[in-house]
């Protein structure tokens, strides 16, 4: 693992994969991942943490989860090492600031898993032996919570919906920590008024939240007769058991698994999985308190009104989508794949991946699509300018010649306007521009300076004559003048910094904007700028979007969760139940006509799956 030490090259992209499924998917990291997020929060003197997979047959051994991306880095001679002679691989880095303890990994039953390497920050004379007990302590704590090698690389979360950190998982946590002998537990809740089929795994020392019950487990929860198994290997005792709430009523499962071998005591050990359920059914004593937050307060999480529906997974895909546009007509949907050059594009209604658009476009952006003239507009960041595409045949067309760096747009479809920021830091410039065009011609109308090198996201009015955009080195929010592009005003932003985003109700003349520094939701009278309301928002966000049906506005954030906000009644502003999504999910579109919204899961910083989510919006 000494690479992980050095500065390295990324892994090449891969070639794109893609398939579509209707049940919902896992969301966010494998459970690997999440280990090594939970273990470096515990951990703030790691700097680095890598776990490597030693897959069976003990070939392709690999990173598997890091905090510094390099994920499917093959293992180098140092980490084979460690995982061949079962040995420990230490080193101080060549610059003299990094130690590392590279230690084999193993499963709850010690049976060698890979290596995990752990990095702390070093100076001269440092306690290196104190270094390497941590580093013992660490990986042992994670061999408990590791069931066999493909834990690795399974979803932490098996659906989006079970919620997390609940007190199911605290209970379970507690009870492994007092049962030292204990292999694996394993908690299922039936959620109140669902039926058993609804049941998932709510807490568990080996990730899985989430799971849908096997035949198995609803055997447990039909019949109320526990099972007893010996697994494949022979070396662990399961004991599956109903739980039941203080009336009697069954509400879900224990799993509890112990070491075992030839000749071990079962009724020994059943009598040892029993005394774990009275403990947990004497705290857990309903499914209400078992979902609800993790002090044991018997509330419930609430749901979110929106559901994921459906996914398309893109395995090797690297780095950032930006903007989405769709094809209601044409049942096609437009994903400017922002790190790869290229357009992406799927079916609409079962996210089938249909074709990768490649030519004149270096870093496209923004997606315009025109039906009635057969075009796509994109727009493109790179040097070579947007450029046209044939919709039917995706042949390139004219280029449309702006300043460099054109990146977010607006368009004005009653007037046939497209307003699209060009120049700016990232080209790089010290200034930008607002440039208005007519999309299907190319012409250029109108544009306006900005003395300033970050401009973002606009909304344009439909029905009125303004535009709304982020000046967001300035803090500030101008509004023109759609026709000539003056400016009418300019509203400061003081509650946060760093605004980059616009959601507008025009019926009710609300604008909703979205900072980053630190992550808010501004809900602000359109007419005035006078701020009305003001949420908790991801810091990463990359979209916000006005669904008009439902009333309400969706702020994607790459954390892996959107922020919901209506307004219900004049002037009272509710933030809803969270949307868990993925970490990276931080640009979508909305598709009225099938009650859906569309999101695009960049990898990027996070090193997360690539994917394209379907999003049910509800009722």
């Amino acid at each position: 693992m000494r690479s992980l030490l050095l500065a390295g090259a990324a892994l090449a992209a891969l070639p794109l994969v893609v398939h579509a499924e209707e049940a919902a998917p896992p969301s966010g990291p494998n459970y690997a991942q999440h280990l090594v997020d939970v273990t470096l929060a515990a951990h703030p003197d790691v700097a680095v943490l890598a776990i490597h997979a030693l897959p069976a047959g003990g070939k392709d051994a690999g990173i598997v989860a890091s905090n510094i991306g390099r994920i499917g880095k093959p293992a180098d001679k140092q980490d084979l090492g460690v995982m061949t002679t079962l040995k420990p691989n230490l080193a101080v880095n060549k610059a003299g600031d990094h130690y590392e303890v590279e230690l084999p990994l193993y499963d709850a039953s010690h049976r060698l898993l890979g290596a995990l390497g752990t990095v702390f920050a070093y100076r001269k004379g440092a306690d290196k032996l104190a270094m390497q007990a941590e580093a013992v302590a660490i990986r042992d704590h994670l061999s408990r919570r590791l069931s066999h090698v493909k834990n690795l690389t399974e979803p932490y979360r098996f659906d989006t919906i079970t919620p997390t950190g609940n007190y199911s998982q605290a209970l379970v946590d507690d009870l492994f920590d007092a049962h030292p002998d204990l292999v694996i537990l394993c908690a299922h809740t039936i959620p109140q008024g669902k039926p058993d089929t609804a049941m998932t795994i709510s807490g568990c020392t080996i990730g899985r939240i989430g799971k849908a019950p096997d035949e198995d487990d609803l055997g447990v929860i039909r019949t109320g007769q526990e099972r007893l198994e010996i697994n494949e290997t022979g070396d662990r005792f399961e004991d599956e058991m109903a739980i039941h709430d203080a009336k009697g009523r069954t509400i879900g499962a224990l799993g509890t698994v112990y070491p075992y071998k030839a000749g071990d005591d079962k009724m020994a050990l059943r009598a040892r999985a029993h005394a774990v359920l009275a403990e947990f059914e004497a705290k857990g004593t309903s499914a209400a308190r078992l979902l609800g937050p993790a002090d044991g307060s018997g509330v419930p999480a609430p749901e979110s009104p929106l559901t994921i529906t459906g996914h398309a997974d893109l395995p090797g895909y690297e780095g950032d989508f930006d903007h989405l546009a769709a094809d209601v007509a044409g049942n096609r949907l437009f994903v400017a794949a922002e790190d790869h050059g290229t357009l992406e594009v799927f079916n609409l209604s079962t996210l089938e991946h249909l074709k990768t658009v490649k030519g004149p476009i270096e870093t496209p952006h923004s997606i315009l699509y025109m039906p009635d003239v057969h075009k796509l507009l994109v727009t493109d960041g790179g040097k070579g300018m947007s450029h046209y595409f044939d919709a039917d045949t995706y042949a390139p067309g004219k280029s449309l010649a702006l300043v460099q760096g054109a990146d977010s747009a607006g368009y004005d479809a009653a007037r046939n306007r497209y307003y699209i920021v060009t120049g700016g830091k990232d080209v790089p410039m010290k200034d930008s521009w607002l440039e208005q065009v007519d999309p299907r011609t190319g012409k250029l109308i109108n544009k306006l300076h900005f003395d300033a090198d970050h401009v973002e996201a606009m909304e344009v009015e439909q029905a009125g004559k303004r535009l709304f955009i982020n000046v967001t080195d300035k803090n500030t929010i101008a509004v023109l003048d759609k026709l000539s592009l003056k400016e009418l005003a300019r509203w400061p932003v003081t509650a946060a910094e760093q605004n980059c985003c616009f959601a507008l109700d025009e019926a009710h003349h609300r604008l909703f904007v979205v900072t980053r520094k630190p992550g808010k939701m501004l809900v602000l009278d359109s007419d005035s700028g006078a701020t009305l309301a003001m949420f908790d928002a991801p810091a990463h966000v990359d979209q916000l979007l006005w669904d008009d049906k439902h009333q309400r506005a969706y702020a994607l954030g790459g954390e892996g969760w959107a922020l919901i906000v209506s307004e219900q009644g004049p002037g009272h502003f509710v933030e809803l139940p969270r949307l868990v999504t993925a970490p990276g999910a931080k640009t979508g579109v909305l598709v009225p006509e099938n009650n859906a919204m569309f999101v695009a899961v960049s990898p990027g910083e996070s090193k997360a799956m690539a994917q394209v989510l379907r999003v049910s919006l509800g009722n």
